[in-house]
């Protein structure tokens, strides 16, 4: 481990102090780089969390790359709930969203090619959260996507006064929004000139992913307007012609298609694709052709994990992608041309992750972070780069930031990516083990709250084990139940043994106390911190979020029912409750000896808070060592979107939970 200084200049050895929770507010997040057609500027969009407010404020800037010192950032706009920016296609203007009382506020700039953004103004306003804007080609119109009341008097109804909802179809709710099925997405067009708001969407069904055709005179779109769409996440894409207002479907329903960006010639969609009917499954590139509506499935070029919004068409012949593999997370260009073979190549790699891209390789802008370094913004042209924006500089130059050291370990044969970072002190150190959630990675990402364990005197290891994302999706089977369509061996077994290997490999290379080794995970990563502490006695202590405990009785309350389980499982719970009582943590509870902290937000969707309450009643019962925290008010993503001040609560709580039981401090006070 080698403790890092800036690359902007060192610093004292007194100015250099500890990661502590409440200073995650002083990080700011580049969300959005968006380049200037017409100009060598660059927008970038950035937030950082505020308890003070209890709310995320966002900024948006405009960066000279060619003379950043000498043209320092302009300002366009600031305050809480900004996001969605975009440049009109000729450049010439900048709209974005903001919230204003409640309510969304579409804004617009004129942003000539030099000088400061003016006539700033706001174009259109709507009661309900804008959740995507897109400029029409002649950049007159703004196709927005907002999620609107199918009742709006029953959301204004106090609570004890709303008649019952009567459901007939099931995910009628979502995590972190609530009420779906009398609240769904539709599409809007919005005339920039006068601001007038016209609804596009016949209301029938959930519209989004909005794209206008390249002709302008449409609107392709994702929705679910099959039978039986409940049951599914399969859906299909959609053209909207806005003169008749006719909808013609492209694509049959039998995959999930995410952000279809059409291609300049308009003749087809690059978009991500997942796999519904053969899940689990990668979120993988596809090509989609207008006419036919033909999907063409690219992972036999590039079966890796796709980023949501990140496709950009380059050419008529190419496309580039962000995309996560084996801890990386790196900007790909994938060559398309009508009839030559598809290949991909990377633009931008190595050991860090991309988390956001615009352009091409000729110019590109990007935000780029690794274990020791908070994100930044960067420009180049091929893989040569230059540091534009950095808005955590000073944080970086006065904070104690440990580096991580990659470290693959054979695993019967197979390599399993594991990373480890250790206190700048002598050891032997207490290591947490820090697990990911379901369908993702981790790997040379930066995290607060690994910072904020280090610097308390723990070791901190995470790995990918099989069954995670970024390795493809046969990797990803591996985690299927053995009665799956194509079986594996289930959670809590391989994944189990993958980590214990590297726990142990990692034990015998690096001064770690194993009598003080504690695991800790959120979602997936919640269930397989109760796996393990029911399985094995490596551990002394387990910090256990948003998990899903028992499978049977989730898999009718969560907002993923009823295809997820099924298609892990094999079979519904109805016809066949046996896969899921054996892929339970529950089942093993009593193999749980060591003390337990079990964290789970109250208006969790993903992974009801009732499975929380059945492990805790179990371990309430058997008598052992179990702390039981609830937070109000939040969903399933707490630990990345919750409010500011319940953020740095949990901060809070996770180091005296781990300082009590592996470090034997002393405690905050509990409620009860």
């Amino acid at each position: 481990m080698t403790m890092t200084r800036p690359a902007d200049g060192p610093a004292a050895e007194s100015e250099i102090v500890p990661v502590v929770a409440q200073d995650l507010e002083e990080i700011w997040t580049p969300s959005a780089v968006r380049l200037q057609p017409g100009s060598g500027r660059v927008l970038v969009m950035e937030t950082r969390p505020d308890s003070e407010a209890n709310a995320y404020i966002g900024r948006v800037t405009l960066h000279d790359p060619v003379r950043p010192d000498a043209a320092p950032p302009v300002l366009v706009d600031r305050g809480p709930g900004i996001r969605l920016p975009a440049f009109a296609p000729d450049g010439a203007a900048l709209a974005w969203v903001t919230t204003r009382d409640g309510r969304s506020v579409i804004r617009e700039a004129s942003v000539a090619a030099t000088g400061e953004p003016s006539a700033v103004r706001d174009v259109a306003e709507l009661p309900d959260a804008i959740e995507e804007l897109a400029w029409s080609p002649d950049g007159v119109h703004l196709a927005v996507v907002a999620r609107v009341p199918v009742d709006r008097s029953w959301f204004e109804t106090s609570e004890d006064r709303r008649p019952p909802l009567r459901l007939t179809t099931l995910r009628f709710s979502a995590d972190g929004i609530g009420w779906t099925v009398n609240n769904r997405r539709q599409m809007f067009v919005v005339d920039v000139a006068s601001g007038d708001a016209r609804l596009v969407s016949d209301g029938t069904a959930d519209d989004h992913d909005i794209a206008w055709t390249a002709d302008g005179e449409g609107l392709l779109f994702t929705s679910q307007r099959q039978p039986d769409w409940d049951l599914t996440e399969a859906n299909a894409l959609h053209r909207l012609d806005l003169a008749s207002g006719t909808v013609r479907t492209l694509t049959d329903a039998t995959r999930e298609i995410v952000r279809p960006v059409p291609s300049p010639d308009g003749t087809r969609a690059a978009a991500i694709a997942v796999d519904i009917a053969r899940y689990p499954s990668s979120a993988f590139p596809a090509l989609i052709d207008h006419s036919s509506g033909e999907v063409v499935d690219l992972r036999s070029v590039i079966d890796r994990d796709v980023s949501p919004g990140s496709i950009a068409w380059v050419s008529n012949d190419a496309f580039v992608a962000v995309v996560g593999s084996e801890g990386r997370i790196e900007v790909v260009e994938i060559s398309c041309a009508a009839g030559e073979p598809v290949s991909a190549r990377p633009i931008l790699t190595g050991p860090r992750q991309v988390t956001v891209f615009a352009g091409h390789a000729d110019r590109w802008v990007a935000v780029e972070s690794s274990p020791s370094s908070p994100p930044r913004v960067i420009v180049g042209m091929g893989s040569d780069s230059t540091v534009l924006h950095d808005p955590n500089a000073h944080y970086r130059a006065t904070h104690r930031l440990g580096d991580a050291e990659h470290i693959p370990v054979d695993v019967d044969g197979t390599t399993i990516d594991s990373w480890i970072a250790t206190p700048d002190a002598d050891g032997p150190h207490p290591l947490v083990v820090w697990l990911q959630g379901g369908g993702t990675q981790y790997g040379y990402q930066w995290s607060h709250e690994v910072q904020l364990l280090l610097s308390a005197g723990y070791a901190v290891a995470w790995l990918n084990p099989r069954g995670s994302a970024g390795y493809g999706t046969a990797w990803m089977k591996v985690n299927a139940a053995p009665g799956a369509a194509e079986p594996g061996e289930g959670w809590g077994n391989r994944d189990v043994q993958d980590i214990v290997a590297v726990v142990e490999h990692l034990k015998s290379i690096h001064d770690i106390d194993p009598a003080r080794v504690g695991v800790m995970g959120g979602s997936y990563g919640g269930m397989m911190t109760a796996f393990l502490l029911a399985k094995t006695d490596l551990f002394a202590a387990g910090w256990a979020e948003r998990g899903v405990y028992n499978l049977y009785s989730d898999a009718a309350t969560k907002d993923e029912a009823p295809w997820f389980f099924e298609s892990y499982l094999g079979v519904s719970h109805l016809d066949d409750a046996t896969p899921y009582w054996d892929a339970s943590p529950l089942k093993y509870v009593a193999g749980i000896t060591a003390p337990l902290a079990i964290v789970h937000s109250e208006n969790d969707r993903r992974c009801a808070i009732q499975q929380a309450e059945e492990l805790f009643f179990a371990l309430r019962r058997l008598g052992r060592q179990v702390e039981f925290i609830r937070f109000p008010g939040e969903g399933h993503s707490l630990t990345r979107e919750g409010t500011p001040v319940h953020r740095r609560q949990r901060a809070d709580l996770l180091l005296d939970w781990f300082g009590v039981t592996l470090s034997g401090e002393a405690r905050l006070p509990a409620t009860v």
